[in-house]
């Protein structure tokens, strides 16, 4: 069983604890409010048991989170071990204390209550260093005028109110005042943490300090009720002590996001030492005209001083923030860490997988993505960019690091998964990004390219994980392959494609792009209509290169607008040579998202037309499904626009992409244009006959012509003409012809099929 099951196993069980914790704390709220405890002695014993337990119950969830989870691990066991003191000596008070006549007090239950604060400090401070940036010195002074402060205050109080209702009892004074004391200081930390987080720090501050603020108030009215001779069990105290132990287990397991790391900048860091500072200044004030004790005063006075020596360092501080901002270690844009986090957090754990433990690195590049930021704009392209990091964040386990390294350029950092657990995670990742953006009033659909390598299978340093990570990346990219893992031996593709791109740029200054020519062939009518345009790189040192050799790195590098551009003239170009000639064939040329997605595409179309003095119906244009699917409206207004123009529209590679009908219905398309793989064993294999004879009827019955690629022989040729395809192409029919063999060839052609119609029968050999 691998690891990845074994976690999502115990993540369920954690769930369920959650729940079941959640239902007892439930079922104590409800028999304390409605009375029933006191009027069923059953319902009484099981709410006693209940209440009793919660302590150990929540410390064993939040130490079971610190085992599971190695992200901010030691202040989640640090409370959790408070928690369970906590709850030891709740058993402790009401299974012997409560028990003994008189019961003493203080007793060691009170041991047992008290070790929980010093935990909780504990907590906060280890939290709070790990969202911020950089720990200042001042906030230790911050927690000295909150505690010299709450102490002055708290004095103040028991001279005037405590200690004369309890007697005046040195031991009953000094425990009476530990819980609201410590109860202050903790409400001072999660304040303080507040003022530096800001007031939006997430769900787990927000439960943390719900659960601080329900132990004060309930640890005040135990004080009150103690004082005065009045405390029973069972009342709305332990509602509230319920609801402050159960809350930090939900705290414990929220999953903190990703963007939240803080700088400790604005007025808010200010406002708990400046609150204490004033209580601090209005005691000496009234210690002026009142006998006040002189510890009160002294602690007041501290106090003042403290919050002095704070206000000088903060202007020192106020030079470090500007280095800080430097030093950030936040994407400004998307929220989450950038890459020199990523980095760091990549070493940290490259060192804890020389101890045995796997990592995996999941790098991620967004296909086409510079052609949506080039055509619609950079505000859309950085709203989309958001929007897919918080659906890839939203797939991530507890622990999981997400980072945005650059551009598009995302990664996934697992810990203590392998590689089959990081293939389930690409998996899920690009599961998310399926479905439609919604963005600045534009539906987009994108897909990413993700790469995967493992420590130690793949490379032993950090350095050498993100590389092989990117080199598979890339080679899911150029395979379309959506997820590649790291193959040995394949670093050497990523010089290629650097030296790919860089020569891909050069070729389009130097004319270096050829356009080859495939006909495609009607019918009924049994001769040549229209030619496919397909681009060729004569490449200076590897010859003539194939459309896969390339474009995959042009789309990556944002060049597809201007190959097609470049095509496209070469084409046109082409067409006006047949046609003077003497044949008036059309010419297709494929589009790609960057050309669909540029309002400005069909005016370029107008002024080619122009130039060489052809019709509109000379020129085709084919756009796969996928292209298609990027942005349906936009896609839609510019197709539109050059249907207009009498230009005809084909989808291209029908049936291997989003296959919709709807997108028939609402684009304005005039071919389809049916993938090869169909083809290939037409007359061997009877569901893709099937197939092919359905779409046929299909695109006839929508007033569209079909066009089917790939016809290798005379067989499939003769069944698909006994369909009632319009038209096809393939190398049975005649393969890619150099621009300046073209016209030859359709002489030929033309000559061949004079010749089969002057005899009874058909040549087999008539169509090549």
């Amino acid at each position: 069983m691998t690891s990845h099951v074994l976690f999502g196993r115990r993540f369920r069980l954690v769930r369920t604890g959650q729940f079941v914790l959640l239902v007892a704390a439930g079922f104590l709220v409800v028999t304390t409010l409605t009375g029933l405890r006191s009027q069923a002695s059953a319902v009484d014993t099981v709410d006693r048991w209940l209440g009793n337990s919660f302590g150990l119950w929540a410390g064993a969830m939040c130490l079971l989170r610190a085992v599971l989870v190695r992200e901010d691990r030691l202040p989640w066991a640090v409370i959790g071990g408070g928690l369970i003191s906590y709850g030891i000596g709740t058993i402790y008070f009401y299974t012997v204390v409560t028990e003994l006549n008189p019961a003493p007090y203080p007793s060691l239950a009170d041991a047992g209550w008290l070790v929980f604060y010093p935990a909780a400090y504990v907590t906060v401070i280890l939290l709070l260093r790990s969202r911020l940036s950089t720990f200042h010195p001042s906030v230790w002074l911050d927690g000295l005028v909150g505690g010299l402060g709450v102490a002055a205050l708290a004095s103040g109080l028991a001279a005037a109110a405590v200690a004369p209702a309890t007697g005046g009892s040195l031991a009953t004074v000094g425990v009476n005042l530990a819980y609201p004391l410590a109860d202050l200081l903790l409400l001072m930390l999660v304040v303080c943490a507040f003022g530096v987080l800001g007031w939006r720090p997430g769900g787990v501050w927000w439960m943390l300090g719900g659960a601080l603020a329900a132990f004060a108030v309930a640890d005040t009215l135990f004080l009150l009720q103690a004082a005065t001779e009045t405390f029973a069990p069972g009342g709305l105290h332990d509602v509230l002590w319920a609801v402050a132990l159960v809350l930090p287990v939900f705290a414990a397991w929220h999953r903190v996001p990703q963007s939240t790391t803080a700088r400790m900048t604005g007025w808010t860091v200010l406002a708990v030492p400046a609150a204490f500072t004033l209580t601090s200044l209005s005691l000496l004030v009234i210690g002026a005209t009142t006998t006040l004790p002189l510890v009160t005063v002294v602690l007041a006075a501290a106090t003042v001083l403290s919050a002095l020596a704070r206000a000088a360092l903060t202007f020192a501080e106020v030079q470090q923030l500007a280095q800080t901002r430097v030093e950030a270690r936040t994407d400004d844009l998307t929220g989450l860490p950038n890459r020199r986090a990523f980095i760091e957090r990549l070493n940290a754990a490259e060192q804890r997988g020389r101890d045995g433990q796997r990592v995996a690195l999941l790098v991620l590049d967004l296909d086409r993505f510079k052609e949506i930021n080039d055509s619609l704009g950079h505000d859309i392209g950085d709203e989309l960019l958001i929007g897919v990091g918080q659906r890839m964040n939203a797939t991530l386990r507890p622990g999981d690091l997400l980072a945005r390294l650059g551009g598009d350029e995302f990664a996934v950092l697992l810990e203590d998964a392998d590689s089959a657990a990081a293939g389930r995670a690409a998996d899920r990742v690009r599961g998310a990004l399926r479905g439609p953006f919604e963005v600045g009033g534009v539906t987009l659909h994108v897909d990413a390219s993700i790469g995967v390598a493992t420590h130690p299978t793949d490379a032993e340093g950090a350095a050498g994980l993100l590389r092989r990570a990117d080199v598979a990346m890339y080679a899911a990219k150029s395979g379309r392959t959506g997820v590649e893992h790291y193959q040995p031996g394949a670093d050497g593709d990523t010089l290629l494609r650097l030296d790919t791109i860089e020569a891909l740029r050069a070729a389009l200054d130097r004319n270096e792009l050829l356009v080859h020519y495939q006909p495609k062939v009607d019918l009924r009518a049994g001769r040549t209509t229209a030619v496919e345009a397909l681009v060729r790189w004569q490449h200076p040192t590897r010859g003539l290169l194939h459309p896969d050799a390339f474009v995959p790195f042009a789309e990556h590098a944002g060049l597809m607008r201007a190959i097609t551009l470049e095509v496209l003239g070469q084409s046109l170009q082409q067409c006006r040579r047949c046609w003077d000639a003497g044949f008036e064939v059309s010419v297709a040329v494929n589009l790609s998202a960057s050309n669909l997605l540029d309002s400005g595409f069909p005016g370029h179309v107008v002024a080619r037309l122009a130039s060489y003095g052809l019709p509109p119906r000379a020129l085709g244009l084919e756009i796969t499904e996928t292209t298609l699917m990027l942005d349906r409206v936009r896609s839609a207004a510019v197709l539109g626009e050059l249907r207009k123009l009498g230009v005809r529209i084909a989808v291209d590679d029908y049936g291997t992409g989003y296959s919709s009908l709807s997108y028939l219905r609402e684009l304005p398309v005039d071919e389809l244009k049916l993938d090869k793989s169909f083809v290939t064993n037409l007359d061997e294999d009877p569901l893709a006959a099937a197939i092919v004879q359905s779409t046929v009827g299909l695109a006839h019955s929508l007033g569209l012509l079909i066009v089917v690629e790939g016809v290798e022989n005379a067989a499939a040729l003769q069944q698909l003409k006994d369909f009632g395809c319009d038209l096809a192409q393939g190398y049975y029919l005649g393969g890619p012809q150099p621009a300046e063999e073209l016209i030859g060839w359709l002489r030929r052609h033309d000559a061949r099929r004079l010749a089969a119609t002057a005899r009874p029968g058909p040549a087999r050999g008539a169509w090549t």
